[in-house]
């Protein structure tokens, strides 16, 4: 368990950098704002993934399909279905969330290898059906339109509605880490022999973390749609799914903020880096190389969580 003192020191550093984070938003032009828009949403969806990787010892190779998922049903709701905002979000949730149990329930049927197969096997299923079905999703072309809340319409706005939502995420997600369940995770990821031998049902945890991941991805991927105005089949892409993982490899995979960090440098790099260097994607294996060799456990550098290990 963390110590109070360090609970509240990290709760304090966590409040200082969303005060710089709004005031660089505020300050910066709309494209930099927009720029740690993206930052957000994608390290809400690395942090999601971190769940099932660093706590639980799972290995989700296509969790961009939820990502994908939560944008597309957001997208259709509000369009096709013609639901008001607030509806097609919670729409949008509710399908992946049952999605997310049909295909958790497969793909937890068996040993962690098969899995992750499964679980990218998945991934490339849904991502035909999205460039296929163009009569339904609009193909590889996708479509746009997707809508924003009137009152957060402006880059500052959205940026400071994408901020309360990636928060209220994190206190949830950290809610869920330092509970009960939370240490069963990470028994999970430690010995899952042993949790079975104490008479825990180890698959039915198993099943929760997935849901649990699922859902935060999704939510992430319907704050995507709404930042592009669009939904396209690269979101479920096997690239944005391997992204993930590299986040949480490079800020550090048993650290609550560490897939924060691997995040905002993946950005950056793919954003920034490649409007000056043609080859952005060699400086990001540099950077993928350096911080495996020289980093254990990522960025953070310690195997010791920030939420307690």
């Amino acid at each position: 368990m963390l110590q109070r003192p360090y609970r509240v020191r990290s709760m304090l550093l966590g409040l200082a950098a969303i005060a710089v984070l709004s005031i660089l938003a505020a300050l910066l032009p709309e494209h930099r704002s927009e720029l740690i828009t993206r930052m957000l949403i994608m390290a809400l969806f690395a942090t999601s993934i971190n769940m099932q990787v660093g706590y639980a010892g799972m290995m989700p190779l296509g969790q961009s399909q939820f990502f994908g998922l939560g944008a597309y049903a957001f997208g259709l709701l509000c369009l096709k279905g013609s639901l008001s905002l607030p509806l097609g979000f919670v729409g949008g949730l509710a399908v992946s969330i049952v999605l997310s149990a049909i295909i958790g329930y497969f793909c937890l049927r068996s040993d962690s290898l098969t899995f992750a197969l499964l679980h990218l096997a998945f991934n490339i299923l849904l991502v035909t059906v999205a460039e296929k079905w163009i009569s339904f999703t609009g193909g590889d072309q996708g479509f746009t339109g997707v809508p924003r809340p009137d009152v957060f319409s402006t880059p500052f706005g959205f940026y400071c509605f994408v901020l309360v939502v990636v928060v209220v995420c994190y206190v949830l997600i950290s809610m869920v880490l330092r509970s009960p369940f939370g240490r069963v995770m990470r028994g999970l990821r430690e010995n899952e022999e042993r949790i079975q031998f104490l008479g825990i049902d180890s698959k039915r945890f198993q099943f929760a973390i997935f849901i649990f991941s699922s859902f935060f991805s999704a939510v992430a991927g319907i704050l995507w749609a709404m930042l592009q105005r669009g939904v396209f089949d690269t979101y479920m892409g096997l690239i944005l799914s391997a992204e993930g993982l590299m986040m949480c490899l490079i800020g550090g995979m048993s650290s609550f903020l560490g897939p924060t960090v691997g995040a905002a440098i993946v950005v950056i790099v793919s954003t920034v880096a490649s409007t000056y260097i043609n080859q952005w994607q060699g400086l990001l294996g540099i950077i993928i190389i350096v911080c495996a060799l020289g980093f254990r456990g990522g960025i953070l550098g310690s195997r010791k969580s920030a939420m307690g290990s």
